[in-house]
């Protein structure tokens, strides 16, 4: 064969080779991606982790997979993955090489340094030939999420006088009688209400009886979180490590609080993602709906939070206590919270230390 039938051949088999890795060189490609929890404590280690299969006879020699996701998840170092940062997200690119039908699992540790909801909406998957002549990408959608909860404390870590304050709680619980709850009927003490007599049990039994009232199961504790700096700050917060100290000690009295059977709610000055309202969330005794509301909260102020507490405090509350935690005691907050404690509520004060005192 001579040598331009040679070269031409060659070329002809590189077009044809470029052909159909152009038209199959994706198809009957899966791929899919899952942590190895939908929920994790910041600190903690989790993995990543990622399957692909090549259900055809095509091999591919090269495939590549590039994601973005926000900045908060270290992953280790790592063949075959390369990881770039930038100021808000980060960029990953996984290489693979597949055979004709086959499979293949990988797996990434990852530690969770921040608090957050990080999700993944969609991955891109590029292949092509064995000499570069053709080259296809596709965008894989996907519905990835990570909940990252705050750090948790010991309670004992928390600021003075605080802890005092927090063991009255659930005595507090158990001691108040609820004049709408009954448990059945007990003999009359002197001191007794005429008023509360059971006559039908009194007749019955020979014996006065009264009503016996149960203990409310109604205690709560309402967690007001200020991502004010102080009083004068505007939307921007200027010192996020302060205020993340805060998100911590939220999610410590939050954890406390149902541990001990008591419901729990959460104000901020802040707002979740995607939203732009300050965050009201009634009272609850589920500490992983506190915790996420904590682990999605923005630090963005949303209104001053002597504001949301005058916006409390005119829904007429009472029997709540409400546990503020501030960077700051303005006179305006220290004003709307003594309203709230003359509609009958319990108030006090986490103050979240500042620079050069002892943050725990």
């Amino acid at each position: 064969m001579s040598l331009p039938w040679l070269i031409m051949s060659t070329l002809l088999l590189l077009v044809f080779v470029s052909v159909i890795y152009q038209r199959s060189a994706l198809k009957n490609l899966s791929y899919t991606r899952y942590f190895s929890a939908s929920t994790v404590y910041q600190g903690e280690q989790i993995e990543m982790v990622e399957e692909i299969a090549n259900r055809k006879l095509l091999p591919l020699p090269w495939l590549r997979l590039e994601s973005s996701i926000a900045r908060g998840l270290e992953f280790g170092s790592q063949e075959n993955l390369g990881v770039s940062s930038g100021e808000i997200y980060q960029n990953h690119i996984s290489l693979f090489y597949l055979r004709s039908y086959r499979h293949i699992k990988r797996r990434h540790q990852i530690r969770c340094e921040q608090r957050g909801l990080f999700r993944l909406e969609s991955v891109t998957m590029t292949t092509g030939d064995f000499f570069g002549m053709s080259r296809r990408s596709q965008m894989f959608p996907l519905q990835l999420e990570l909940l990252v909860y705050p750090a948790m404390m010991d309670v004992y870590e928390l600021p003075l006088p605080v802890h005092s304050w927090l063991g009255e709680l659930p005595v507090k619980r158990w001691i108040v009688e609820d004049p709408f709850l009954t448990a059945g009927t007990r003999e009359y003490r002197p001191g007794d209400s005429l008023g509360g007599m059971n006559w039908k049990a009194t007749a019955r039994t020979g014996r006065m009886q009264v009503h016996q009232k149960d203990h409310t199961a109604d205690a709560r504790l309402i967690i007001c979180l200020n991502v004010e700096i102080s009083d004068a700050m505007w939307r921007n917060i200027t010192d996020k490590e302060r205020i993340e100290l805060g998100i911590r000690y939220a999610a410590t009295v939050a954890e406390y609080a149902a541990g001990h059977g008591l419901e729990v709610g959460l104000m901020s000055n802040g707002r979740l993602d995607g939203e732009n309202d300050p965050v009201n969330a009634g009272p609850t005794g589920s500490l992983p709906e506190m915790l996420g509301l904590l682990a999605r909260l923005q630090l963005d102020r949303t209104i001053p939070m002597s504001r949301l507490l005058e916006l409390e405090a005119e829904g007429s509350p009472s029997d709540n206590d409400y546990l503020i935690i501030s960077c700051h005691r303005g006179a305006e907050l220290d004003l709307a919270a003594e309203e709230l404690r003359l509609l009958g509520n319990g108030i006090a004060w986490l103050d979240i230390p500042g620079e050069g005192r002892n943050s725990a």
